[in-house]
């Protein structure tokens, strides 16, 4: 009799729940855009900050050359981009989230989590790097489709190419195990973005949806960090970062840096969301906000509530610091209109009419979180 194991069960269960969403309801409708707007879609640059595709990479042994559908009503949790329709919505390259379980798992880490390290054994650095083989192999295995990049320089000549230009981003320290050597080895194999923690504080930082850590900013781990991410050359991100944090963090950085998959909280009162101040300074210090389109960031329903968390962050921070952080594959329900990356012409069709230039418009798109990202990488 063969025994499986917490992993293997999981994987099992994701996999019937793939096959539920691959059955019932159609999926989203075709974008309709004008013909001005999917010019302009179509000749960007279209990056998204954080992408969550390599979960069901890793756990559902998902292929990411094959098209796929979420037919689920409201398109929730995953199944929201692959290559075919990458090339669909026009995006162009993505931050690819590495998310990994903590070896240790305490009460701040959220139920599902919580369950799914339990469930999946798998942790610290052997998951990272293990996650960040997979997408190398995956690059190897699709090397006309899609490239393992480790700069900005090597997406935007990817972009060139016609191919989908990859970087890996972790999401939390606990994926380096709280050792600046496992950050070097990590970045040997090509990590080049690593946020200071996820869901569960880390050695290095804790996190904003916790209302016990309000207060307490970066661990000494923490800023020993970041001076080691700032040698390496690898962008750091805010996101998950209680306010307390990313005022040190602030305080401590000397390069260009993002919050990947964020919100404005003046629009929606949600503790993932940043406060019009550090929307300020982060516009001052150089840095980029990619505005997550999950509904419980959002509030408003549809593409226009996402373009007002956008149009409000282009007047607190200004345009250089506004880009894409979708959270597609993250377990979020998509706005309506944005239910996958299909609906992104979508998104330029709606802030053209709202009056925006092209140029604005192609910075939210892509050019900033180029930018920042060559501007630390190269």
């Amino acid at each position: 009799m063969t025994t499986l194991s917490r992993r293997d069960f999981l994987r099992a269960g994701l996999a019937a729940t793939a096959g539920a969403a691959a059955g019932g309801c159609s999926g989203p409708a075709p974008p309709q855009v004008s013909d001005e707007a999917r010019g302009l879609h179509d000749e960007s640059a279209v990056i998204d900050l954080h992408l969550d595709t390599l979960i069901q990479m890793r756990l559902l042994g998902y292929d990411v050359a094959r098209r796929h559908v979420n037919r689920l009503p409201a398109s929730p949790f995953s199944w929201h981009m692959d290559l075919p329709r990458a090339r669909e919505g026009g995006l162009d390259g993505a931050v690819l989230g590495v998310v990994t379980n903590p070896r240790e798992v305490s009460d701040d880490l959220i139920a599902p989590l919580r369950f799914a390290a339990w469930i999946d054994g798998a942790s610290g650095i052997g998951q990272t790097l293990e996650t960040l083989e997979l997408l190398d192999a995956t690059a190897r295995r699709l090397p006309d489709e899609l490239v393992f990049c480790r700069s900005g320089g090597e997406m935007r000549a990817a972009i060139r190419q016609g191919r989908f230009a990859a970087l890996a981003g972790l999401e939390g320290a606990h994926g380096i195990e709280d050792d600046l050597e496992n950050v070097r080895r990590a970045h040997s194999a090509g990590l080049r973005m690593l946020g200071l923690v996820h869901f569960q504080s880390s050695a290095a930082a804790h996190p904003m949806t916790v209302a016990t850590y309000d207060g307490q900013g970066l661990t000494p781990f923490g800023f020993e960090l970041i001076d080691e991410m700032d040698r390496l050359a690898m962008v750091v991100d805010l996101a998950h970062v209680n306010y307390a944090g990313v005022d040190d963090a602030l305080a401590r950085m000397k390069k260009p840096f993002v919050v990947s998959h964020t919100a404005c909280r003046a629009l929606h009162d949600f503790r993932r969301n940043l406060e019009d101040e550090h929307i300020r300074q982060i516009a001052d210090r150089g840095g980029v906000i990619g505005l997550c389109l999950a509904r419980s960031f959002v509030g408003r329903p549809g593409v226009e509530g996402f373009a007002d968390h956008i149009e409000h962050a282009l007047r607190v921070g200004g345009e250089d610091c506004v880009a894409l952080g979708s959270d597609w594959d993250g377990a979020i329900v998509p706005v309506a209109g944005l239910d996958d990356v299909t609906g992104l012409p979508r998104l330029t069709d709606v802030l053209l009419r709202r009056g925006h230039s092209a140029d604005t418009v192609r910075k939210i798109l892509g050019e900033n979180a180029l930018r920042a990202i060559s501007d630390v990488t190269g």
